[in-house]
């Protein structure tokens, strides 16, 4: 099962990373991502501004639910995406999102210490233990 570590690089700013790489990817200005920018269950937009802002630096605590899920539609990112990695620039937490063969996501957060051979051997053995798929291998599951 593959996993992806949020924190593989030690940028300290990966949601601020993923927006400035979605801009010069995509030929957008920050405006236009803003427009994009819906929260599919408020409908609220963001801001050219709030985006400015996350880019420089100056939001200085982890963004509203409605920011992040809107900031997932602009993107074009699953939202728990970019709460792992909100949660990994504003928290310094060490995030790992597994995606299991059921089709549900595991997201945890990992040691600090742990290097990146034994996160995947930490992601392998939660997913086979969570995983439904896999419970006909567990002798104790009928």
């Amino acid at each position: 099962m593959p996993s992806w570590r949020v924190t593989a690089d030690p940028s300290p700013t990966p949601l601020s990373d993923s927006i400035r790489a979605h801009i010069r990817d995509k030929g957008l200005s920050i405006r236009a991502l803003a427009l994009r920018s819906v929260d599919p269950g408020t409908r609220q937009h963001l801001t050219a501004q709030w985006i400015t802002d996350v880019l420089s630096g100056r939001v200085p605590r982890m963004p509203d639910l409605w920011r992040l899920n809107a900031l997932a539609t602009g993107l074009g990112l699953d939202p728990d995406t970019v709460k792992a990695l909100a949660i990994t620039q504003w928290i310094g937490w060490d995030i790992a999102d597994i995606k299991l063969a059921s089709g549900e996501r595991l997201i945890f957060r990992v040691p600090g210490d742990y290097t990146d051979e034994q996160c995947d051997r930490l992601a392998d053995e939660l997913g086979r233990a969570l995983d439904p798929a896999n419970k006909s291998d567990n002798p104790r599951e009928p």
